[in-house]
């Protein structure tokens, strides 16, 4: 049996683009995009946990090989992704499905991620030595440097943050910048164990990250594989760059 489930968070209500994940980048939906991905890799078996019952319908018609119906509770705007993992993994031991030893949190919203990046992240944690090892998240090079913030009080306030001892005011030269690098969601794998020991915590809003932080690995992408679409502005960057690469 396959270790991985691809759990694909796909809930309806989104505020700032309704119906977000049934949009379109081209011919394909968001959705579309990321089952045929998830199906792609062979890795296991693909889940769509979603409270909407035309985006469960749309996923079977995509070739999910199983359908989670979240509750209300934990499809609301202030739900934390943990819980709805949680809500996932608890419908699974009520009706005696094996769990698989990885679960893989896949979003539809960020459709450019590559097949070779989460294998190459897959193969890093199942070949960890370090049995502490959880998670891996992927991560990508911060288009905004850390230097560049300040604190906009009456006065502003420089060198809010240090990296290797080194401020804002002590580097000149932008290329001479300590390199700086942000999480992105396009990667998130764990050990199912990790979450296994929040299953009690039914809280909508449990306020816990659905990696662990502690016992981590990282696993680089491309600034274009960590895009993430949210906004209208997004969506149609996202399809303005999908007809600039065909042309």
């Amino acid at each position: 049996m396959k270790n991985l489930t691809f759990l694909i968070l796909a809930r309806s209500g989104s505020k700032r683009i309704k119906n977000k994940n049934l949009k379109k980048i081209g011919k394909k939906s968001l959705l579309k995009i990321k089952i045929s991905q998830c199906k792609s890799l062979s890795l296991g078996k693909v889940v769509v946990s979603t409270n909407s019952l035309n985006i469960a319908k749309k996923s079977l018609l995509y070739g999910v090989d199983q359908i989670h119906i979240r509750s209300k509770e934990y499809s609301k705007d202030k739900s934390s992704t943990i819980s709805a993992v949680l809500d996932f993994l608890r419908d699974e031991i009520k009706n005696n499905r094996t769990l698989t030893k990885y679960i893989a949190i896949c979003h539809p919203t960020n459709p450019f991620l590559k097949n070779k990046s989460f294998s190459d992240a897959y193969k890093k944690i199942i070949k960890t030595s370090d049995q502490k090892i959880d998670s891996i998240i992927s991560y990508t090079h911060s288009s905004v440097h850390p230097f560049l913030f300040i604190d906009n009080k009456k006065k502003l306030k420089f060198n809010v943050f240090k990296i290797k001892n080194k401020k804002y005011s002590t580097v000149e030269r932008s290329q001479d910048r300590p390199k700086s690098y942000v999480l992105s969601a396009s990667i998130k794998i764990s050990k199912t164990r990790f979450f296994l020991k929040h299953l009690k915590k039914t809280s909508h809003k449990l306020n816990i990250k659905p990696f662990n932080m502690k016992y981590c690995l990282g696993q680089e992408i491309s600034n274009k594989e960590s895009f993430d679409i949210n906004t209208k502005f997004d969506l149609n960057f996202a399809n303005s760059s999908l007809i600039q690469k065909r042309n």
